[in-house]
């Protein structure tokens, strides 16, 4: 059945002319004045970023787009508007996040680091008909030096109410034991990266690494895509970016 699917969307995209994701203009995914702005809202790699106020034992978090203008239309795209092109160079740009996440550490007791995607709620995985983190994190982790293992370890347990709207304390109470790990020995013992695509109040984060740590993981670091900016404070300016040639 995939091999079919993957035929018949090839076939659609040469009938279907291809649109900007950010601005709709005919031609390349995403055009090179999207590529621009793209580069205008990249995050130094100036340390770990945290939420402001910042939540209990925060680890801090790496990531590489403010979340904002183009970079946000193509997070809503990619997770809910079926764009799959956007996959590859979204995918290259977690790997950066991910790679500011690594940098540095010793390497692991155990085998290597596991990159755990924050998992969707099943509802929405059978709406969209996949994970999105989870695809975007095995693209990336492809881009990595080094061998690292992507492990779903995460699921959701229970319902949530939507995020969108709550303030920090009702998200923090929303997501409180929404999360679990299905198989403990996948992460016992080892070094965790929690992987999501957008970061906001954290509380995401949070439950995923409590969800981790309760399942006896040695140490769990964050990284994201990209992050809310009237949520947090970074200084300097981002222009460097790792998909900005018009070929990609």
């Amino acid at each position: 059945m995939r091999p079919l699917l993957g035929a018949l969307a090839a076939g659609l995209d040469l009938v279907l002319p291809r649109s900007c994701a950010g601005c709709d203009r005919p031609g390349a995914v995403i055009c090179p004045g999207c590529r621009v702005e793209l580069a205008r809202l990249a995050l130094p790699d100036e340390g770990l970023l945290a939420p402001h106020p910042v939540p209990a034992a925060w680890p801090g978090c790496t990531g590489v787009l403010r979340y904002e203008g183009v970079a946000a239309r193509l997070a809503t795209e990619v997770k809910d508007g079926g764009r799959h092109d956007l996959v590859p160079p979204l995918g290259r740009l977690l790997a950066e996040a991910l790679r500011r996440a690594l940098r540095g550490r010793s390497p692991p007791r155990g085998g290597p680091v596991r990159l755990v995607p924050v998992p969707s709620a099943p509802a929405a995985v059978r709406s969209r008909g996949e994970a999105p983190m989870l695809v975007l994190t095995r693209v990336a982790a492809r881009r990595l030096p080094g061998r690292v293992d992507v492990v779903p370890a995460l699921r959701v347990v229970r319902r949530t109410r939507d995020q969108a709207g709550l303030t920090r304390e009702e998200r923090l109470a929303n997501l409180h034991g929404a999360m679990h790990v299905g198989r403990p020995a996948a992460v016992r013992g080892r070094s965790c990266l929690l992987v999501d695509d957008v970061l906001t109040s954290g509380a995401t984060l949070t439950e995923g690494r409590r969800a981790l740590l309760d399942a006896g993981a040695e140490r769990v670091d964050l990284a994201v895509l990209m992050v809310t900016p009237s949520r947090y404070r970074w200084g300097g300016q981002g222009s460097s970016l790792p998909f900005l040639a018009v070929s990609d």
